[in-house]
């Protein structure tokens, strides 16, 4: 289609029943390829033919469509952080949040590993009822992907998106002691992140981070032995 939304929209009025087949090796659908767009008008238009026309699924299982990887179009617009997609598809349909991916990933996942924290904040925000308990914590499908067990803290901290791991811990100060299938803590990622630790721009963010991630007093010495140039140590030095 090399972008050309126009005929796109026009090829998908025209054969309507068309629209749900996968349109790309991936098994994108056109409403994967219409979260890829610079503006969120493919995706309004597409949202308005299934409004008006009678589909061979239901408006609910064909936004529910997976692509090669289990990605739903709500997955994809978190990937690449497409706001106004993302809250299009959530307004239509909050049960996207809940699905996983094949790694076992939710939206809500995908966007504290790749998207803005506006993102993760306005998933919450919006629909608290598909993202939290009545305790505020956040609900076990979100909290880590079932693939290695990576928690959605550690994957926040691997993409170096620190702004959004300080709302998930002032959200859920429990996603601190999650640990991944090869029990490796959130603490352990950070401790191991000189560069972050560095930065002149992440500094006052990282400090914050280890501060909240820390264990009690009375575990302190439970912790690993960590290299030399491990930045905890440094901190832990500093105080």
């Amino acid at each position: 289609m090399k972008g050309d939304w126009q005929c796109m929209i026009k090829y998908c009025q025209e054969h309507f029943e068309k629209i749900h087949c996968p349109v790309t090796p991936s098994n994108d659908t056109v409403l994967h390829l219409a979260v890829y767009s610079k503006t969120e008008h493919p995706l309004k238009d597409l949202l308005e033919i299934m409004k008006k026309r009678e589909l061979p699924l239901t408006e609910t299982e064909f936004l529910k469509k997976r692509n090669k990887f289990g990605n739903t179009a709500l997955h994809e617009a978190t990937i690449y952080g497409k706001y106004e997609a993302v809250r299009l598809l959530v307004e239509r349909c909050p049960e996207l949040l809940s699905i996983s991916n094949d790694f076992g990933e939710t939206p809500l996942f995908t966007a504290a590993e790749f998207a803005e924290t506006e993102i993760v904040e306005f998933l919450i925000r919006s629909k608290p009822g598909q993202c939290v308990d009545d305790n505020g914590r956040l609900l076990p499908t979100h909290s880590h992907r079932t693939v290695d067990e990576l928690s959605i803290l550690s994957a926040a901290i691997i993409g170096q998106k620190f702004e959004t791991a300080l709302l998930l811990l002032e959200l859920d100060k429990s996603l601190a002691s999650l640990k991944d299938k090869n029990q490796i803590s959130t603490l352990q990622l950070l401790a191991e992140m000189p560069d972050a630790f560095e930065s002149g721009f992440a500094m006052g963010i990282f400090e914050r981070l280890i501060y909240r991630c820390m264990p009690t007093p009375t575990t302190l010495l439970d912790l690993p032995i960590l290299p030399t140039y491990s930045c905890l140590n440094t901190y832990m030095y500093k105080i």
